[in-house]
């Protein structure tokens, strides 16, 4: 998730969530015995069945749905978190039951599926918390739910992964076209690293005397199912941004459009990059209404 979610909840009690594409990872308890502090310690006197019937007769049970701080949503998490994951699986399952029309169950239940290792049904799970995600009249509850449930099914599919093969060192020249002849305008060298998840690309760019010239940041958007780009170098021009959008990305070529304003003027141009001999061989068209012309090339060659 983008933002990092914080709920007061009920009963003066106030759990904690933190999340970053993530959400509900890490529950804290209070002391003050609660709803679910009491359905916890039935759990470790009597085991989970117990602990799920006591609820069902509890007056917690069928109240106003109150989203992460729902008692068997609680439970469950402490529960993983502890590593009973066959009794989260129960207190997550039963959730379900309780609010079959809600999208955090599901998106609980998936966390939990993740942890055992069934990525399929994981993968089933965090869709339907999408789909009921859409039916959520709070725009700020919705939000979040898509952040945490797109944001995980994306990374499971191996969304965001159309441009990894930009990591490593790589010599480039850059030319531009105009008129039809094809002059060289830049020549140095990039280096592109990216993060533990995979989902963001960061490029340092040099010139052909190894001076500091920018650096470009490509982060995948698992809600629009986009790239983001920024830009920002040596010249006092702040940060450039634009979106990216595939369209086409096979291990031989990948194509992508990318948006941006120029002077208040919006800009479209698409990059075609045929990559089947190991290096790059990056075409620029810039698209006009119905026209489609090439305006600039670049050569990635891996060092």
């Amino acid at each position: 998730m983008k933002s990092v979610i914080q709920r007061a909840l009920a009963s003066a009690i106030l759990f904690l969530f933190l999340s970053v594409t993530y959400a509900q990872q890490t529950t804290q308890v209070s002391t003050t015995v609660n709803p679910s502090e009491k359905l916890y310690q039935h759990y470790k006197q009597n085991g989970i069945d117990a602990a799920i019937k006591m609820y069902d007769s509890s007056p917690s049970k069928g109240d106003e749905y109150t989203l992460l701080s729902e008692p068997l949503n609680v439970l469950g998490y402490r529960l993983m978190d502890e590593g009973d994951l066959d009794a989260a699986e129960k207190a997550f399952k039963a959730q379900i039951d309780e609010y079959p029309n809600e999208a955090n169950p599901y998106d609980s239940y998936a966390d939990l599926l993740m942890e055992k290792g069934d990525e399929a049904g994981a993968k089933k799970n965090y869709q339907k918390a999408i789909e009921l995600s859409a039916t959520m009249d709070d725009a700020e509850a919705k939000q979040q739910m898509l952040e945490a449930s797109k944001s995980k099914l994306a990374m499971l599919e191996g969304a965001g992964s159309d441009l990894q093969f930009l990591k490593g060192k790589w010599n480039t020249k850059m030319f531009r076209i105009q008129d039809g002849e094809k002059n060289m305008t830049q020549q140095g060298s990039v280096e592109f690293s990216a993060n533990g998840k995979n989902n963001v690309l960061t490029g340092i760019m040099k010139d052909k005397n190894g001076d500091y010239v920018g650096t470009r940041i490509i982060a995948y958007d698992a809600i629009d199912e986009q790239y983001d780009m920024v830009f920002a170098g040596n010249s006092p021009n702040g940060i450039e941004t634009s979106v990216l959008k595939i369209e086409e990305s096979s291990p031989q070529k990948v194509v992508f459009t990318e948006a941006y304003e120029e002077n208040g003027k919006k800009m479209m141009v698409r990059h075609i990059l045929n990559k089947a001999s190991g290096d790059i061989a990056w075409e620029i068209h810039e698209l006009k209404g119905d026209q489609e012309n090439p305006v600039a090339e670049m050569t990635f060659t891996k060092q």
